[in-house]
Order: C-alpha cells, then structure tokens, then sequence
C-alpha cells in the first residue's frame, strides 16, 4: 500500500468511528425517549383502588334493621269438636228462615227490596269480605243477631285480654240467581238455602280482620279465636235465639235467627 492512502486511512478512521458511535448514541436516545413516553410508571398516576380496597366512613354504612319476632298469643281454653256442638241441619235452618225471613225470596238482585232490610257494611266489630254471590241486607232480626254476636265477641276479646280483632262476615241475603251461580261452582251448595231469606249469614272460622295486621307485634291464629267465638254462639244458641252449623268445606258459621 502507498504511503499517502495510509496516510489518508490514518486520518479518516477516527472521524469514521466518531460517525458511527454519534449514530448508535443518537439511536440507543431514541429508542429511551420513546419507551419513556409509552411507559406510565415514570408518571404519577393516580392507581384506582380496588373495590375490596375501597374505604368507607361509618357514617355511610347501614346497619341492618333487626326483625321484631311476633309475639303469638294463646287463649287458654279447651273447645270441643265444632262439628259436633254446632249441627243443626240445613231443614231446621229453612223452617226458621221461612217464618221469620222474606216471604218471597228475590230472584234477582233487581228484585230486592231494601225497604224491610238492613244494609251490613264494615264497622267497628265487623268486616265485610268480598260477597260474590250475596248481597249486604239482612232482616232486622238477623242484623240485630249479627250486632250483638260481633260486640259479644269483642268484649270476649277484652275481658280476657287479647287481641282486638273483627269478626269476618262472608255471606248474607242470596237471590235465587246467586244460588244457581254457586251451585255451578259448588256442587256441594244447597238448592234450598235459607240465605235467600234473610235471616242467615255466615261468619268466617278461617279467617278474622284486625287493622294493621301485618305491623302489629303480635298475633292470634284462627283457631285461637275460634275458642271466643265458640263460647258466643254457644251462649246465644242456648238462649235459643240462633241456629248454627259448622261448616269445615266452606270454612264458616252458618248462623240462622230464631225470631
């Protein structure tokens, strides 16, 4: 090799050398620059906690509402077999509706006449239920009937202590169209019902009212208050002026007058 291309060889290789390491400086900065950019914990970044991490005050925080457990009250009375006390049989029921009910009984509810009758609606001892096939009159007699069994069995209820509930009226004075209408969906119902009438109704042995039922801190079953009502309508049928029938199908005392 001549000794001027040495030379320039010499002079050249460092400024090549200084080239090459400018370049791969300048890339290695690029490359840092742009990852710094793309990574975020060089940042401060807010972290979102996680829902179990999550922190709250007292003050936020609900606190369950305990449920009252109500109180069951028991009346402490023994009561026969209601089958067996209260028997009387539906013939009785009509010989007794006939002499002191309606002459003629209606066919229609077009044809009842409410001039000689009572209207029953809900009051202070009595709850009127859905009447799908009666309408709410009564004969005086009966109507007085069902007034003094109702505030009887209140003032039971007081005397001993319990709870104030109403007595649950579920049928009263039929036409001879709401008997056929019943009969088609019971086939057990009479064709001759002393409901048509006026002297009978029927109180509920299922089911009695009290205001508030749901939100009161006790209670009565069905059966408890039956114990009253048995010694009421016990009372009355001895002084002879009531019929009665328990009814265990249709869940009711078939209550008739006698005068």
């Amino acid at each position: 090799m001549k000794r001027e291309t040495k030379a320039w060889l010499i002079i050249l290789t460092p400024f090549f050398v200084g080239l090459l390491l400018g370049i791969l400086v300048g890339s290695c900065m690029s490359r840092g620059s742009r990852k710094a950019a793309q990574d975020p914990a060089q940042e401060e970044v807010e972290i979102p906690q996680l829902e179990s991490e999550i922190i709250v005050e007292d003050s936020e925080i609900e606190e369950p509402v305990p449920q009252k457990e109500r109180k069951e009250i028991i009346y402490n009375r023994r009561m026969p077999k209601l089958a067996q006390v209260f028997a009387d049989l539906n013939e009785d029921h009509l010989v007794m509706a006939r002499k002191y009910g309606l002459k003629q009984p209606p066919k229609s509810r077009k044809d009842v006449n409410t001039g000689g009758l009572v209207k029953i609606e809900d009051n202070d001892y009595i709850k009127m239920w859905d009447l799908q096939y009666s309408v709410p009159y009564l004969t005086k007699s009966a109507a007085e009937e069902l007034d003094i069994i109702s505030r009887a069995f209140h003032d039971s209820l007081e005397n001993h202590r319990l709870l104030n509930y109403k007595i649950v009226v579920s049928s009263v004075l039929r036409t001879d169209e709401d008997v056929e209408k019943l009969r088609r969906r019971n086939g057990n119902a009479s064709a001759n019902s002393a409901h048509c009438y006026g002297t009978t109704f029927d109180i509920a042995n299922a089911r009695y009212w009290r205001d508030d039922e749901a939100v009161q801190d006790a209670f009565m079953q069905p059966y408890e208050l039956n114990k009253v009502m048995y010694e009421v309508l016990r009372d009355r049928r001895k002084q002879g002026k009531i019929l009665c029938k328990f009814e265990k199908k249709q869940h009711c005392f078939h209550i008739t007058v006698c005068y």
